[in-house]
């Protein structure tokens, strides 16, 4: 019986390492976040320190499977033989949940389903990185902007990364709408400004771009910062994997990958409300701070961007530049600024609450 088969072949963790992340698991949980964080690997050495549950696995993505069909019976099979977990892989609302005492849920989508203890797993900050691979400081920052803060990152090369994302995603328009959104990275933009540039080359409504959309964000693939009080202007879009443009496109352009590698060590690392101004790439209201990412500085060129803030003044106590490896303080137009390289900052970025 296929069931039976499942039974049996409950996995090992695919890797010794594992992410250095708090896991609050209750009886019911459902575990979200973008493909290549280890949500999975992470979870099966939870419960591989739990050896009095008994416990099945199911991928919903297993080519053998037919979530459709082969689950009819899963309630009576998992009574039958008393199932403590139940963990479900690439989840998708597919069938009736069994009354178990233990449901785990993975999938990169959360799903609405009651009573259920929400958990998402966030992509790698440059600590975990550099605590997971144990790289010299130096080198573990050139292999993070190389391979990107996914779990799964260093077994990526850029084609690999954009064939991944295109199985994760088989529907063409599904893809097609992810392809275009990638594409503006770092760029102020709105979701109407590219759903017309879609809609120039592939039939697509209006009602399916914005739903999937709504989809990414959801699940924390994609993030959108406001401009500081205008909130009806055009956004900067960044996503969960700083490097994904790399795969989607031969331009690089480092300034924006290295204020996505920014933004996201701020929304994790400080949980605070983030925007952006004319003049500055980020801003922190909590924190009374402005930020210039500026990876390869000149001082005169830092002092000529510096004398361009005049608004700005009236609301920031103090400018941190961030940079790959130049450092310093100085002082413009009666305004404190710090520079800092990148692996600094990260390292202490609770610091800037």
């Amino acid at each position: 019986m296929l069931l039976e088969k499942i039974l049996q072949s409950y996995p090992k963790p695919f890797c010794k390492n594992n992410r250095n992340l708090p896991l609050p698991l209750k009886n019911f949980n459902f575990i979200y976040g973008g493909k290549g964080l280890g949500k999975t690997n992470l979870i099966l050495h939870y419960y591989q320190n739990i050896p009095s549950l008994k416990k099945m696995y199911i991928n919903l993505k297993d080519a053998r499977l037919n979530p459709n069909k082969d689950f009819q019976d899963i309630q009576s099979f998992c009574q039958k033989e008393n199932i403590d977990l139940l963990i479900i892989d690439n989840y998708e609302p597919y069938f009736t949940l069994p009354k178990l005492p233990n449901l785990t849920l993975i999938s990169q989508i959360p799903y609405a389903i009651k009573n259920f203890h929400y958990i998402h797993i966030p992509p790698l900050s440059f600590q975990e990185y550099q605590q997971i691979h144990k790289y010299h400081l130096e080198d573990a920052l050139s292999h993070f902007i190389k391979y990107g803060n996914l779990w799964e990152g260093e077994s990526y090369n850029d084609y690999n990364k954009a064939q991944s994302l295109q199985n994760i995603n088989p529907n063409p328009t599904d893809f097609c709408i992810l392809k275009n959104l990638i594409l503006n990275l770092g760029l102020k933009v709105s979701l109407h400004q590219i759903y017309l540039k879609i809609k120039k080359d592939t039939k697509l409504s209006k009602d399916r771009f914005y739903e999937y959309c709504s989809l990414l964000q959801k699940s924390k693939m994609l993030f959108w910062v406001e401009k500081f009080e205008h909130k009806l202007s055009a956004k900067k879009l960044y996503f969960y994997d700083f490097t994904l443009k790399n795969a989607f496109s031969f331009e690089r352009n480092f300034h924006s990958l290295f204020e996505n590698m920014v933004f996201l060590e701020l929304f994790y690392g400080l949980k605070q409300e983030i925007f952006f101004t004319d003049k500055l790439d980020f801003y922190l209201p909590n924190s009374s701070l402005g930020i210039l990412c500026m990876p390869f500085i000149q001082q005169q060129t830092l002092e000529q961007k510096l004398h361009k803030i005049t608004k700005e003044r009236e609301y920031c106590d103090t400018f941190l530049i961030l940079t790959l490896n130049q450092q310093g303080k100085g002082e413009n137009l009666g305004t404190p600024y710090t520079i800092l390289p990148f692996k600094d900052f990260a390292l202490n970025v609770a610091h800037y609450t």
